[in-house]
C-alpha cells in the first residue's frame, strides 16, 4: 500500500515538473543552504544596514553604504519581522527562495512559450545553484538574477515597457543589469521600433529616477560623489584589484613564478592585491570591460543586421532571435565578470538562470564548465580562503583554472551555433 503511494506520488511529480522543483528547492534553500550560511558569515552583514535603518538612521548619509537602494531594501525586509540572529537568516533565506520561485516559474514560462524541455532547463538551473553552493541565501545576489531574467522573458513576449522597468529596477539593486540595455536598444533600432524605444527609455529613466533621486536630495556626497571613497559609487571607483579577479589571478601566478611582487590585504570588503601594475590595471580595468562590451554590442547588431527585418502587426521573436539575445546577455554578464577588477564568489548566481537557456554548438559542456567553476570557487571560498588569502601555490592555481573555464565558457558562446543542450524544437512560421 505504502510503495503503491509512492508510485502514484512520482508519477503525479513528473507530470507536474514545475512542483517537483518548487518542492526539490525549498529543500535546498532552507534546509541545506539556509543551514550552511554560517559558511559565508551568515546574513549579519546585511542584518546590521536593516538594524541601522530601523533605528532611525538614513542610508548614505547617517552610515555609509556600497549598496544600491533596492539591496538595502532587502535587507531590510527580513528585519521588519526579527532582527534576531538566527531567525533574521531563516527569514532572509526565505525572502531568496522566494525569489528562486519567481526564477522558476519565468523558466518554465520560457520553456512553454518556446517549446525548450522543461525537465533540462530547470535541472541545469538547479544544479547550477548547487554548484554555487550556500553564497546563494547568504548573499542577495539572486534578486539582480531574477530582475534580469523577467525582464529578458517580458521583452521576447512583447512587454516593452515591462522590460525595460525591471531592468531598471535589477540596475538598482546591483549595477551590471545596465548593461543588457543595449540589447534592447539595438533591436529596436533594428526593427525601427522607434516608439517603443522610447516609451522603453522612458520608463527606465523615470523608475531610475524615482528611485535614486531622493538619496541624490539627501546627500549628494555620500551618494555619488566619485571622489568620496566612502560614497555608494565612490567606494565602487576606489576600489582596488581583487585577487580572485582574473587578472589577480594572472598576477599571482607571475609571483609564484618569480616574474613580480605584490602586497595583498582586506579593503573595501575584498581581498585585494597592490603594486604597481596591479593598481595600474585596476585603474584600467572599467575600460577594457567598456571595450570589450562594446565590441560585443557591435558583433549583436551586426546578427541582428543579417536578418531580414520583419514587420508584424504584433511583437513578435522566433527561437533564433530569441536565443541570440539570451546568448548575447549572458555573454555580457560573462565580459563584466571577467574583465572587471572585482570578481566576488557570489557575482557567480547572475549566470545561474541563463545557462540553461542558452544553447550551443557543444551540448551540455558550458554547464560542465560552469559546474566546474562553481565547485572550485566553493572550494576557496568559504572552505580554504585563508589559505587562499597567503597565496598559497596549489589554490592560486585552482583559481586561476576557475578563471579560464569560464573564459572558455564565454568561447563557446560566441562560436556560431550548432546544437543544443537544452533539445529545443524550431518554431515553424
Amino acid at each position: 500500500m505504502f510503495f503503491d503511494w509512492i508510485y502514484r506520488l512520482i508519477n503525479w511529480l513528473r507530470q507536474r515538473p514545475l512542483v517537483f522543483f518548487v518542492i526539490a528547492h525549498a529543500i535546498l534553500f532552507l534546509a541545506v543552504f539556509a543551514n550552511l550560511d554560517y559558511l559565508v558569515g551568515g546574513n549579519s552583514f546585511e542584518r546590521s544596514f536593516a538594524i541601522k535603518i530601523l533605528d532611525g538612521m538614513v542610508p548614505y548619509s547617517d552610515f555609509s553604504s556600497e549598496y544600491p537602494p533596492l539591496a538595502l531594501l532587502t535587507f531590510l525586509v527580513p528585519a521588519l519581522l526579527t532582527t534576531t540572529q538566527p531567525l533574521y537568516d531563516i527569514l532572509f533565506a526565505v525572502e531568496i527562495y522566494l525569489l528562486d520561485l519567481i526564477v522558476l516559474l519565468i523558466l518554465t514560462k520560457l520553456t512553454s512559450r518556446f517549446n525548450f524541455k522543461i525537465w533540462p532547463v530547470l535541472g541545469m538551473y538547479t544544479l547550477c545553484l548547487i554548484a554555487v553552493g550556500p553564497i546563494v541565501t547568504g548573499r542577495f545576489d539572486l534578486l539582480p538574477a531574477t530582475l534580469v531574467i523577467i525582464a529578458l522573458y517580458a521583452f521576447v513576449s512583447g512587454r516593452n515597457k515591462t522590460a525595460w522597468c525591471f531592468l531598471a529596477l535589477g540596475a538598482t539593486a546591483k549595477l551590471y543589469p545596465l548593461i543588457i540595455a543595449p540589447l534592447f536598444f539595438l533591436y529596436l533600432v533594428r526593427q525601427r521600433y522607434y516608439r517603443r524605444l522610447v516609451q522603453g527609455i522612458a520608463v527606465f529613466a523615470c523608475v531610475v529616477i524615482v528611485l535614486n533621486l531622493p538619496w541624490i536630495i539627501i546627500n549628494w556626497d555620500g551618494y555619488c560623489n566619485l571622489n568620496n571613497d566612502t560614497s555608494f559609487l565612490g567606494y565602487h571607483v576606489a576600489r582596488g584589484l581583487h585577487s580572485e579577479s582574473i587578472y589577480g589571478s594572472i598576477i599571482l601566478i607571475g609571483q609564484l613564478m618569480g616574474l613580480t611582487q605584490v602586497d595583498a590585504g582586506m579593503q573595501y570588503g575584498s581581498w585585494d592585491i597592490t603594486s604597481p601594475i596591479a593598481d595600474s590595471i585596476a585603474n584600467y580595468s572599467f575600460y577594457i570591460t567598456v571595450a570589450l562590451l562594446s565590441l560585443l554590442y557591435f558583433m549583436y547588431m551586426r546578427m541582428l543586421l543579417r536578418r531580414p527585418r520583419k514587420t508584424y502587426e504584433k511583437w513578435f521573436f522566433d527561437t533564433e532571435l530569441v536565443q541570440l539575445i539570451l546568448r548575447y546577455s549572458i555573454l555580457a554578464i560573462l565580459i563584466m565578470l571577467l574583465t572587471s577588477k572585482v570578481f566576488s564568489p557570489q557575482f557567480l548566481i547572475w549566470l545561474c538562470p541563463l545557462i540553461p537557456l542558452v544553447r550551443t554548438r557543444w551540448s551540455y559542456i558550458p554547464l560542465f564548465l560552469f559546474l566546474i567553476a562553481g565547485a572550485i570557487t566553493q572550494y576557496i571560498y568559504p572552505h580554504n580562503y585563508i589559505e587562499f588569502e597567503l597565496f598559497t601555490p596549489y589554490l592560486v592555481l585552482l583559481h586561476a583554472v576557475r578563471n579560464w573555464l569560464l573564459v572558455i565558457m564565454a568561447l563557446m558562446y560566441i562560436l556560431p551555433l550548432s546544437g543544443t543542450p537544452v533539445e529545443m524544437e524550431k518554431d515553424t512560421e
